[in-house]
């Protein structure tokens, strides 16, 4: 996989880094901390993926920790999908149609990679696994995945 297209300066610093981990209070998975130190988010090439029933999407933009970019920043997303993701999940990309790629830090699967669907979201309470489907066990395997 390479990045087309950057939303940041340059990879995350170590700083910026722990500073995420000290928000979301546990270590990233090495495999996707390396992706932050080394790319910081952007748009990939190849970009498709595989859903749970045979479908698929595409990722449209890792989100970045740098606090200049204009768009697709991560804590920005953190603080806009609380309360309608489950804890222990952190969305770390988006697709073309307002879906989330989820890392898993805490909820089920620790380093595992989940497609959140928002058409299926629970607007009448506490967020819910219904429209949250496995796609791999790890960052790096979901990245290998890309075609």
């Amino acid at each position: 996989m390479e990045i087309t297209e950057r939303i940041s300066t340059g990879g995350a610093s170590e700083d910026d880094i722990r500073s995420l981990e000290r928000r979301i209070g546990v270590d990233l998975p090495v495999d996707y901390r390396t992706f932050l130190a080394k790319e910081n988010g952007g748009r990939p090439r190849p970009t498709a993926f595989e859903g749970p029933n045979g479908d698929g999407s595409v990722v449209h933009f890792f989100f970045t920790l740098d606090p200049n970019a204009s768009h697709y920043r991560l804590h920005e997303k953190i603080d806009t999908y609380a309360g309608r993701i489950p804890e222990g999940l952190l969305p770390i990309a988006c697709d073309d149609f307002g879906n989330l790629v989820l890392l898993d830090v805490g909820a089920k699967s620790v380093g595992a990679i989940y497609f959140w669907d928002h058409e299926e979201e629970n607007m009448d309470g506490d967020p819910f696994w219904d429209n949250i489907s496995f796609i791999s066990a790890s960052f790096a395997e979901f990245v290998e995945s890309l075609h």
